[in-house]
């Protein structure tokens, strides 16, 4: 199965992924990792417990995990993630998204942006998600603005509730249907996938 964006493509997340040298770097990179919201990264993690972590994604019955990659270069950027969380979830159709951008060169391209479009399309078309759900540090301006960018809607904010350092922030929670997902006017087609 691929994905299709304009700019990139996604691929299942595979062992060679994980396996690959520039996946293990992004998770060891303070400035990668800040906005995940796990602080274990940011203490160093060794690989074995990375190892564990995408085995049990590949084990999640309703958890599919993608490798990103830039599509005029073939190279391997970033990964994204759409998960069913619950059992309630899955019943009222909830899918939540993220994304890692985690090769720094490719940051400030738009590339995230047409990661989580061509995601949020997949999720909708292909997995019959009614809604997305996201969050984000509100620090994290260009992810909050990527999401937007894409028809997400700000469904409120839990004030001071994520640690960066020695201060907290707020956590930004976000929403998307799917008439309100904005596709590329610039691309003739929508996404595929196969």
């Amino acid at each position: 199965m691929r994905i299709i964006g304009k700019d990139i493509y996604l691929l299942p997340f595979e062992s060679q992924h994980l396996n690959n040298p520039r996946y293990y770097s992004w998770l060891c990179d303070p400035e990668v990792v800040k906005y995940l919201g796990r602080d274990e990264l940011l203490a160093g993690v060794p690989f074995q417990e990375i190892k564990v972590y995408v085995e049990n994604l590949w084990k999640a019955k309703h958890c599919h995990f993608f490798a990103v990659f830039h599509a005029e270069t073939d190279v391997f950027i970033g990964t994204s993630k759409i998960s069913f969380g619950s059992e309630r979830d899955i019943k009222h159709q909830i899918a939540d998204i993220g994304i890692m951008i985690g090769d720094r060169g490719f940051w400030g391209r738009g590339l995230a942006t047409e990661t989580l479009r061509a995601i949020s399309a997949f999720a909708f078309d292909s997995l019959s998600a009614r809604k997305l759900s996201a969050g984000g540090f509100e620090e994290n301006e260009p992810l909050i603005k990527a999401f937007m960018k894409i028809g997400f809607k700000v469904d409120g904010r839990l004030r001071k509730h994520l640690s960066i350092g020695h201060d907290y922030c707020d956590h930004i929670l976000m929403s998307c249907f799917e008439e309100e997902l904005i596709h590329d006017p610039k691309q003739n087609t929508m996404n595929s996938w196969g």
